[in-house]
């Protein structure tokens, strides 16, 4: 459509709305932004936006979003609007057109899974969105011109459907417009922002600077994995440059986003079958929410008792549902991210793009960033003992991630519970 139509309905004279020639908005973390703003305009409704071709592809959702596979919403597409309106939250002047509050309701990125070009020119675009509410799998879908049978929509009439995965949440349970009808950035509500008759404005999260760490470099997602091996040694390494994490009593889990799917590898990098992969698809569902479009971690999968301890023995028994124990999912390194490899940037620097990663998905679920502690090793283990861990790890702090990573683990000195 382009902005054309955007601009001739307003006059950014009387309007804080950003014209079409505004400054492009901050890119979301990670790809492609999404926005939904809840439109107090005539009638109460929702704009859908997601960027495509350098502009908000947007459409009209009367009742709003649902979570429900069920339930097929109305969206009526509308005119294209410019990216800088992602950040757009406030008043929208009477007489104005769509004159009314305007309240950012959510925002993230989407990742197409087929082609978006090709899916949006057909009528069945297929996505999956990473925002604050909503998330996993969605489709709009256009519905028959009905113009060519004497109807009036002009071919403006979609549906937004939610997709099978495991976000789903049955309407019976909850709406989630109901559920959670504040701002994503304010946390106010329609009359808050209506009594403040301020616009307000919000950027997007500063992306992460991958380009940045020492070491990396432009590569193809790799096809297969090696993880390094942790070698077994008594006592702690001395000396300064190490970082030493606790030792997750688990399986060693590797998971690969290629922007379409997850695929989850074991401790030699091999894939898992897909009966293997299909108890453990909360794990894939948590990666795959990461701000990122394409990446490969490295952690551990832990069945973690009330107490806070992982149990290797509950661990099969959790991933069956057959045990009070509850599944978690620790990374501790990344060794590709977006385009870059990572193997050859020191660890430091990858453990520091991977807390920033963890801290910016919206729905980390059974996902935990395994933190360190970097200096004396032995200090480390003794309060490892303390806490009734059983082993260590510890990484040189410029340890690459290969064969040769010199990684070790080093007994804490206490037995195993049984």
């Amino acid at each position: 459509m382009g902005l054309a139509e955007y601009n001739r309905k307003r006059n950014f004279a009387v309007t804080s709305e950003p014209s079409g020639e505004a400054p492009v908005a901050p890119r979301a973390e990670g790809g492609r932004q999404f926005v939904i703003q809840k439109h107090a305009a005539t009638r109460l409704h929702y704009d859908f936006r997601l960027e495509l071709e350098g502009v908000l592809k947007s459409w009209s959702v009367p009742k709003g979003p649902s979570l429900d596979t069920k339930v097929k919403r109305l969206a009526m597409h509308v005119e294209d609007h410019p990216l800088a309106y992602a950040t757009f939250e406030g008043i929208i002047p009477k007489g104005e057109y769509g004159g009314g509050t305007v309240l950012l309701w959510d925002h993230g990125t989407w990742e197409p899974i087929e082609d978006p070009h090709q899916g949006y020119a057909a009528g069945n675009l297929k996505f999956i969105l990473k925002g604050t509410k909503l998330h996993g799998g969605f489709a709009l879908v256009k519905i028959r011109d009905r113009s060519a049978r004497g109807g009036h929509d002009g071919g403006r009439s979609w549906l937004l459907i939610k997709e099978r995965d495991g976000y789903v949440v049955p309407e019976a349970t909850s709406e989630i417009t109901k559920a959670r009808p504040e701002s994503v950035t304010t946390g106010r509500t329609l009359d808050e922002i209506a009594v403040d008759r301020s616009r307000v404005w919000h950027s997007n999260r500063a992306q992460i600077e991958v380009g940045a760490a020492p070491g990396a470099e432009a590569a193809p997602l790799p096809g297969k994995i090696r993880p390094p091996r942790f070698a077994p040694r008594k006592a702690p390494p001395p000396g300064p440059g190490w970082l030493h994490e606790l030792a997750i009593a688990g399986e060693r889990l590797v998971a690969r986003n290629d922007g379409q799917s997850v695929q989850l590898l074991d401790g030699g990098g091999r894939p898992l079958s897909t009966a293997a992969e299909r108890p453990r698809r909360s794990v894939a569902d948590a990666v795959r929410m990461l701000p990122a479009q394409t990446l490969v971690v490295d952690g551990v999968l832990a069945a973690m008792t009330m107490d806070g301890h992982s149990d290797a023995a509950a661990l099969s028994r959790t991933i069956e549902g057959q045990s009070g124990a509850t599944l978690a999912y620790f990374v501790f390194d990344l060794p590709y991210l977006d385009g870059r490899d990572l193997t050859r940037v020191p660890l430091e620097r990858r453990k520091a793009l991977l807390a920033a990663l963890v801290r910016g998905s919206s729905a980390p679920g059974p996902l935990h960033y395994l933190d360190h502690v970097a200096g004396s090793g032995a200090a480390f283990r003794r309060e490892a003992k303390r806490l009734g861990i059983v082993a260590m790890v510890s990484r040189r702090a410029d340890s690459l991630y290969g064969g040769r990573a010199g990684w070790l683990e080093i007994p804490c000195g206490i037995s195993a519970p049984r």
